[in-house]
């Protein structure tokens, strides 16, 4: 099975906790681990879990996922068309949506990460604590970049941030 270091980590800390490694949660963790750095929708996820376990359905694949989001085990985003993706990566990191197609894909963690994070910590001031942040980057995928579709249509107005 594919990724199943990852898998077998999250099903350990599920376990940890008092919740059974079942096949459908290993297919379900494996088919959203398999999308790699682009983040998935449960149906998209439900659709490559299948194929590891045919009895996983959509309503299994919610309730895993909100239960790995309750542990910390996975993030939910909202996607470029503002439907819930799903991140297998719990630690800080950022997100870019494409302009194009919408799709949420996890970027590298870089100097300005590290530059953020530093002045996260002095923006208390005792009135407020900073415990978090969200940076949203927008361009363009893989995909989209490479079939040059670069333009500026009604997807990338509606997604792109007021100036």
């Amino acid at each position: 099975m594919p990724h199943s270091a990852p898998v077998d980590a999250t099903l350990g800390a599920l376990a940890r906790q008092g919740y059974r490694p079942t096949p459908q949660r290993r297919a379900i963790l494996a088919g959203m681990l398999g999308a790699g750095r682009m983040n998935v929708s449960a149906e998209e996820i439900c659709r490559r879990a299948r194929t590891l376990c045919p009895t996983v359905n959509l309503a299994t694949t919610y309730r895993t996922l909100d239960l790995l989001a309750r542990l910390g085990l996975v993030r939910r985003l909202a996607g470029g068309d503002g439907r819930s993706v799903f991140c297998a990566k719990p630690e800080p990191h950022y997100h870019g949506t494409c302009l194009r197609c919408g799709a949420v894909v996890d970027l590298p963690r870089g100097p300005v990460a590290r530059i953020l994070e530093q002045q996260q910590q002095a923006l208390g001031d005792g009135a407020f604590t900073v415990v978090s942040h969200r940076i949203e980057f927008y361009g363009y995928c893989s995909r989209c970049g490479a079939a040059g579709l670069r333009s500026s249509g009604p997807r990338a107005r509606a997604l792109a941030p007021a100036p």
